[in-house]
């Protein structure tokens, strides 16, 4: 890890603790089990994945789920909620792990599929120590923003030109297979951590001789 320049997080299930039985009762709560289904923390699937990608607004995709539950009544603004059930927050050691990672000179980036309502809620965990999700990274890469989804080449390559990084002094990390592996591909350095996994150890090796 000596050599390693810039760190690139994945948010969900990486620095942001997930819950995918929590978020998918509570559109069940809503009566909508026919989009509680398709809640997936690694790889978004119909409508979400669309949401994702930038190609469909939060309202389009609210009204998909609506017609696909039959269920006209629900708000969006119940639904924003109920996905942001699956967010349960962001500890706060990660987030001093990462501005020791940014003292020591290494920059730090975000590289997530993820969409504009539960940036919202993300957002908002990341000032529990009293700062902005801003402060903590160089850069943050939204796959909506930029109209494409890992693991496609693309996302990556867009972000490796953004953004000037080497990837092969760049640590990526990612609980996504097939993430990891587009990323490792490209001569990215990886690491996958398992569901829960406190990698602080990892985060301190980084930049040490």
């Amino acid at each position: 890890m000596e050599t390693i320049e810039n760190v690139v997080f994945d948010l969900g299930g990486v620095l942001v603790d997930l819950d995918i039985d929590r978020c998918r009762a509570s559109f069940r709560r809503l009566g909508m089990d026919a989009v509680a289904e398709l809640i997936n923390p690694y790889y978004p699937a119909e409508m979400i994945g669309q949401l994702e990608h930038g190609l469909i607004s939060f309202h389009e995709m609210c009204n998909r789920m609506r017609q696909l539950a039959a269920t006209p009544a629900v708000t969006d603004e119940a639904i924003g909620r109920a996905y942001g059930d699956f967010l349960t927050g962001v500890p706060v050691a990660k987030m001093r792990q990462i501005e020791q990672l940014r003292r020591r000179g290494i920059r730090t980036y975000v590289l997530s599929n993820n969409n504009p309502s539960s940036m919202r809620f993300i957002r908002e965990m990341f000032t529990a120590d009293g700062k902005c999700m801003e402060d903590y990274f160089d850069r943050i890469y939204l796959s909506y923003e930029m109209r494409e989804l890992k693991p496609s080449e693309t996302i990556f390559r867009k972000m490796i030109a953004d953004s000037g990084m080497v990837p092969e002094r760049t640590l990526f990390i990612d609980d996504g297979q097939k993430n990891v592996d587009a990323a490792q591909a490209l001569g990215f350095t990886v690491y996958k951590p398992v569901p829960g996994e406190d990698f602080g150890h990892l985060l301190d090796s980084i930049g040490r001789p």
